[in-house]
Order: C-alpha cells, then sequence, then structure tokens
C-alpha cells in the first residue's frame, strides 16, 4: 500500500467510527505523570520493602539484583513466589500508586487540568451510537485516571459495582444504574421506555486502588473511603494483581474479575489501544484472535515501536500503529499499517504518537 498521510488519516478515521473498544494501558497514565509507570514503582519498591527473614528475604535479594542487573519489574519480580512478600509488594504498590492518584484526582475530576484522555473520552462518548450507547474500557491500570476524567466530562460510569458507600460488585445492578426512562411516541400516546444512557463501562483487570477483598476472597468490594489509609482492616487487602510471574496464578483464582472484559473484547467491532504495551497475555490473548482470527480492526497509538507490535501487523488484516519514529532522527511519528511494515509513513516534525495529538489530528 502506497501510504500518504492523507490516506492513513481516511484508515484510521475509518477504524474509529466503528466504535472501538478503548484499551487503556500504562503510558496513558505516564503520559500524565511519569511516577504512574513501572520504573518509578521499581525504585519506590526498592525504597520500602522490607522483606522478612527466610525465604522472602532470599526472593526479595533476586529481584534487587535483577533490576541492577537492568530487567524490568515484571521480569523481576517472577522471583517473587512467598506469600507474605506479594502482600508487601501488593501493599506498598497500592499506597504509591494512590499517593501518585492524590496529587491529580481533585485536578482533573474538577477540570482544573486535563488529563491525555480527556479530550479523547469525549470524543468517544460523543460519537456513541443511539443504539448501543456504552463506551467499554479495558484497563489493567490501578489508577483511577479514568474515573477522574469521566467526572470532569460528567460522563456517567460504571467499573461493576453497586452505588453507595461500601459497594459491591454486581454487574448486573451496575448495568442497570445507568438506565434511564425516556418518553417515547407508541401510536397516538407515549409510553415510558427504559434506555441506556451514553456511559463508559470501565473493566479494571488487574484491580484498583480503591478495591478491596477479605482474606478468605470471599467478598470484593469497592471503597473510595479506604485508599489513603495505611492499610486496609484487619482480615482485608488491596484487591490488585501486581507484575511478576504470580500475575498468571492470581488472575487464574479471580478469573470473574474478567468475565465482562472478556465479553466485551469478544464482541468489539474494532479496538484502539493507547500506551498498551502487549504484556498481558490474559487480556490480550482474545485481542489478538480477534485482531488476527477474526479480521477485527485496530489501531495501537503509544511511544515505543516495538517488534511485538510489527508481529501483529504481519498477522493482522487491518491494524495500524502511530507510534515515535524510531529512527533516532528528528523528532517524529511513524503510522504502520498492513502492507507498509518495512516502508512506514514517517511524519517528521509530528506527535501524532501523543493521545492529546492524535485526538486532535485524527479525531
Amino acid at each position: 500500500m502506497n501510504l500518504d498521510l492523507d490516506k492513513a488519516f481516511q484508515e484510521l478515521q475509518r477504524i474509529l467510527k466503528k466504535h472501538p473498544v478503548l484499551v487503556v494501558g500504562t503510558g496513558a497514565s505516564c503520559a500524565l505523570d511519569p511516577r504512574f509507570g513501572m520504573f518509578e514503582l521499581a525504585e519506590q519498591l526498592h525504597r520500602t520493602i522490607q522483606p522478612g527473614n527466610g525465604s522472602d528475604a532470599e526472593q526479595w535479594k533476586q529481584v534487587l539484583a535483577s533490576l541492577a542487573d537492568g530487567k524490568g519489574l515484571e521480569e523481576a519480580l517472577n522471583a517473587v513466589t512467598d506469600t507474605g512478600l506479594k502482600e508487601r509488594i501488593v501493599t506498598a504498590t497500592g499506597a504509591f500508586v494512590a499517593s501518585v492518584d492524590r496529587d491529580w484526582a481533585w485536578r482533573i475530576a474538577t477540570g482544573e487540568e486535563d488529563a491525555p484522555l480527556h479530550d479523547l473520552l469525549r470524543k468517544l462518548v460523543d460519537g456513541l451510537p443511539p443504539t448501543n450507547p456504552v463506551q467499554h474500557i479495558v484497563t489493567p491500570n490501578y489508577d483511577m485516571l479514568v474515573e477522574h476524567c469521566c467526572d470532569a466530562l460528567e460522563v456517567p460510569w460504571t467499573d461493576g459495582f453497586t452505588t453507595g458507600s461500601m459497594c459491591r460488585r454486581d454487574w448486573g445492578a451496575a448495568r442497570n444504574s445507568m438506565l434511564k426512562m425516556t418518553r417515547e411516541p407508541r401510536g397516538r400516546s407515549y409510553t415510558d421506555t427504559p434506555r441506556f444512557m451514553p456511559h463508559v463501562r470501565l473493566h479494571k483487570v488487574h484491580g484498583s486502588i480503591n478495591w478491596f477483598r477479605d482474606d478468605a476472597e470471599t467478598c470484593l468490594l469497592r471503597c473510595d473511603r479506604m485508599i489513603d489509609r495505611e492499610g486496609p482492616p484487619a482480615e482485608w487487602r488491596r484487591a490488585m494483581i501486581t507484575p511478576g510471574g504470580g500475575k498468571f496464578q492470581e488472575v487464574g483464582k479471580n478469573r470473574e474479575w474478567f468475565a465482562e472484559a472478556d465479553a466485551a473484547i469478544a464482541g468489539a467491532s474494532s479496538f484502539l489501544m493507547v500506551g498498551y504495551g502487549f504484556n498481558d497475555d490474559h487480556i490480550h490473548n482474545g485481542i489478538k484472535k480477534r485482531l488476527v482470527d477474526q479480521g477485527c480492526s485496530g489501531i495501537v497509538v503509544t511511544r515505543d515501536w516495538s517488534q511485538k507490535i510489527e508481529t501483529w501487523i504481519r498477522s493482522s488484516s487491518d491494524l495500524w500503529a502511530v507510534c515515535q519514529d524510531p529512527s533516532g532522527g528528528k523528532l517524529g511519528t511513524i503510522v504502520v499499517g498492513p502492507g507498509t511494515e518495512g516502508t512506514p509513513l514517517v511524519c517528521e516534525g509530528q506527535d501524532l504518537w501523543k493521545i492529546v495529538e492524535f485526538t486532535k489530528s485524527v479525531m
């Protein structure tokens, strides 16, 4: 395919008109504050984790050695199998992410400042079809930037919990809370009919800084009042799946967290993936099935071009990527689509890979 900027924009806009499921990765949060990233989290864990004696102390030494060797946090935490050490990591991770989130929550939710996702969410929600006014968002992020953006935009949202100061997981009740009665003509009269209002359904597949579960793992609650506590009450802990090899065991134990996300992915007509690194098989296997096996359309907007993205594009019939130019030359963007992996469109001097610029220029 001979690709120029006009043709690239036409292709991207064609996919965006298909009402994409939005997949939000860590890069979208780092675009606001780098402290949301893995590097800053690794530094924080290094400073704060105090392992006990025995196996967890030895495992933590292995983690620190891997980090010192230049390995990423995800790979380094593969050494952790001790339950007590895992819990300390969850506690420290939750407290750190919550502290960064707290620095931005008020400013974002009140509209004092815009997060990079702000205008993107506005465009997506404004473009929802009346017959299906639901914007699905799938994210492994623990922070609440999506929720804060929705509040600023006055867009109703649900993450599958009931309303109240202590919220329980109940997707049926959560969906029903998004219904409103509309007065519609029927013959010569009118009737009140329940319809979904335009809203966001947020699927936080690794949990959240405001989710908590009991030690017996029989109850899952959402409570914003608990976010800033040093720790939840006795016999409760944050419901978060942290990086490392144990992540996949946690996924297996908490597969019900993914049921609605799995359904959203399986039913997607297209995908828009922003700041997502394709490091979670339990998420992207379903996306890959749609893109590669079933011919679904998709767009990746992220900073770093990778071999993984290239492989996905080569295997897909309608997957596009908008990334920072990896050539090391002038600041710019590459746009890559089916058949153009070896000859990408290079947009010199443009930052289209940034969420704000992509939204402004393409949407």
